[in-house]
């Protein structure tokens, strides 16, 4: 009898071995673990840490994470991590979020070396990224989406690992990880009216795939069975068939975390491209963007960016903000650096940001040019003399195909942990974190990292 494809994922989590990992995984993972870091330490001052250090004030013994009940911290940390909109992204989703914080958390509690660390985190990609893209959909815009569903296999994956648990208990959290994941509620919390904090509920995915290995090691169980048939997870997700096939293909001998992308700007991954053409065209022009010698500028762009939430001027809040193009594109072509600073109230409540997101005008692409570039757009930008320039961005920076050179991701890093921890302290942590493969323990980033947040 084949095994069950829980069985096979929980093969996979307890056989896969820093030893054999091949140097770019390595180095990938790396690079997956400085970006969520940074994203992390760049929400300190905004007031949702100040939220999530009332909530987990009355479960800590003191202020440090590693204090903290791990599946609590890793809820937290999650949250955190995405709150900016400015962490990793893949064919969908943000695995970073929920593997990163998954893999911090449960270090803090356990004595584990940078290589076992990395280890959990390749195996978190792995897991989660090969279950989302397992998921199909048919239709643009759906009733039923979310990737908080699906990204709680990644905080499971990665929690599985560090706990050593063996391939009969990983299986297990991963199927009790299925029955208890968040609800697919991303056509409320985004796409909805008021788009809100809750946005991919990525803080509940981490907490949960957290306490699905540790409910596993204590003997809990799940259903063996959860991904096959009509009944399955896929159906539970709300998508319109399962690739079985790509979810099990492969694993150990190639590598979805090749497909993480890190983003330039902080807004949502569908409206980067516009951003970046916009950018460029008020670079290509020369001129300053305030002082209002444009008269039009016209962004084609997927049909989905046309509509609210992504077309939506003058958003009331971050959480709007960061799925509104034309403030992306304001803060952007203003010179604003990405990162806390897009969503100050100053800048949300600017007069000429606002102005500047009065005259765009958006125009939707051909469908028929859809398959071939899903996230391209153009940006056309008339100005007060006649003059006029054009940019099309086929792939924008920072996905996996385009990706941001490493330099840039570094003062990515820097920038944003700086204004959390100073620059001092931020070097200190780039560095640790840049040496984490040969670190006998992982516990120095860790004591970093939960002194911050």
């Amino acid at each position: 009898m084949s095994p069950s494809i829980a069985q096979t994922i929980g093969e996979y989590i307890a056989a896969e071995s820093f030893s054999r990992l091949p140097p770019e995984v390595i180095h990938k993972s790396e690079l997956c673990v400085m970006d969520s870091i940074g994203c992390l330490l760049g929400a300190i001052n905004l007031p949702v840490s100040r939220m999530m250090q009332n909530f987990t004030g009355d479960q800590a013994v003191g202020h440090s994470v590693g204090l903290l009940d791990p599946a609590i911290a890793a809820f937290r940390t999650a949250t955190l991590i995405n709150a900016l909109d400015f962490d990793d992204i893949y064919e969908k989703g943000h695995p970073g979020a929920t593997v990163i914080a998954a893999a911090l958390s449960m270090a803090a509690h356990r004595q584990c070396s940078g290589a076992d660390f990395l280890e959990a985190v390749v195996v978190g990609y792995e897991v989660s990224c090969r279950i989302g893209i397992s998921l199909l959909h048919r239709t643009p815009r759906k009733t039923i989406h979310g990737h908080g569903t699906w990204q709680v296999f990644g905080a499971t994956a990665a929690a599985a690992k560090l706990m050593r648990l063996d391939a009969r208990q990983a299986a297990q959290a991963i199927a009790i990880a299925a029955v208890n994941a968040p609800v697919a509620s991303v056509m409320k919390t985004v796409y909805g009216k008021n788009p809100s904090m809750a946005k991919n509920n990525f803080g509940a995915a981490a907490q949960t795939g957290v306490n699905a290995a540790r409910l596993a090691a204590a003997g809990f169980e799940g259903p063996p069975d959860v991904f096959e048939g009509e009944t399955g997870l896929w159906r539970m997700t709300g998508a319109d068939e399962c690739d079985f096939g790509r979810l099990t293909r492969a694993f150990g001998s190639t590598y979805e975390i090749f497909n993480i992308g890190f983003k330039p700007f902080s807004c949502c991954r569908l409206i980067q491209s516009s951003v970046q053409a916009c950018r460029d065209v008020f670079t290509m022009a020369g001129i300053d963007a305030a002082t209002g010698e444009h008269v039009k500028l016209v962004v084609t762009a997927p049909p989905i960016v046309c509509e609210p939430p992504f077309s939506t001027v003058r958003p009331k809040d971050m959480w709007a903000a960061q799925f509104s193009a034309p403030h992306a594109i304001a803060m952007a072509v203003l010179g604003v650096e990405p990162g806390p600073g897009w969503f100050a109230d100053d800048w949300l409540r600017h007069d000429i940001a606002g102005r500047l997101q009065d005259i765009i005008e958006f125009s939707a692409r051909s469908a028929r040019d859809l398959p071939r570039e899903p996230h391209a757009a153009s940006a056309c930008l008339r100005l007060r003399d006649g003059r006029v320039f054009e940019k099309h961005v086929p792939l924008a920076e920072g996905e996996a195909a385009n990706p941001m050179q490493e330099s840039a991701l570094e003062a990515k890093f820097l920038r944003l942990a700086s204004s959390a921890v100073g620059d001092s302290a931020s070097l200190e942590i780039l560095d640790n974190m840049q040496n984490l493969k040969s670190a006998t323990s992982v516990q120095p980033l860790v004591r970093f990292v939960s002194g911050a947040v």
